[in-house]
């Protein structure tokens, strides 16, 4: 079974393995723009822009493979310009799929690296074809990309709901639920004033300018 962690020496809460297996079937399935195949591609693309290693052949165009490797490795160099360029490419709602599946990858493949363990292999594909569902709602704004209401990293992924809503589902366990963040006082493990600290500071080593 994925994620089963027997070789780290610290206990990985039951959620955090639930949520890292979802995720893995997620991503192995096809999802609103991209089939399973594909966003598999994209996550070794972004895992060869981040750690290197032999390219694999790919079913992607050279912008989905540029984008994937920039949003995995190098997301500090990413400007609107570029953002622009790649989307004319490739569609937003496209690229919004990439930035979910990309740094959904990377918090679980930082998360591995954190606890002492091998990243684990990515899922086989299962057959499918994508929704192209629509958001209607989304209008361009002060962010890069359209989304739904005012620009805010909730909203980050809005024109794509089902990266949306992924996110989400990988922010409670991994930090604080949308609704737990109104809670200053919250504690679990660490205080808020000490998940702040430590949100702040890798924030600022990842060059985060939000």
């Amino acid at each position: 079974m994925p994620f089963a962690f027997t070789d780290v020496e610290v206990e990985i809460r039951s959620n955090i393995r639930t949520l890292f297996r979802r995720e893995w079937d997620r991503l192995a399935l096809a999802g609103t723009w991209w089939s399973g195949a594909e966003r598999g591609d994209i996550a070794r693309a972004a895992r060869h822009g981040r750690f290197g290693g032999d390219a694999q052949p790919s079913s992607l165009s050279d912008g989905a493979i540029e984008a994937a490797a920039a949003i995995g490795a190098r997301p500090a160099a990413i400007r609107r310009e570029w953002v622009e360029r790649v989307a004319n490419d490739l569609g937003y709602p496209r690229y919004v799929e990439i930035v979910g599946v990309t740094s959904r990858l990377a918090a679980i493949d930082t998360f591995h690296a954190a606890v002492g363990t091998a990243r684990e292999p990515l899922p086989e594909p299962e057959p499918g074809e994508p929704s192209r569902s629509e958001e209607p709602q989304a209008r361009p704004g002060a962010a890069w990309v359209p989304m739904v209401g005012g620009a805010s990293i909730t909203q980050a992924l809005s024109l794509v709901d089902a990266e949306s809503t992924a996110q989400e589902d990988m922010h409670g366990p991994l930090y604080l639920t949308y609704e737990g963040m109104a809670e200053l006082d919250y504690v679990g493990g660490l205080s808020r004033a000490q998940m702040e600290l430590v949100a702040a500071r890798t924030s600022a080593i990842n060059e985060c300018f939000y």
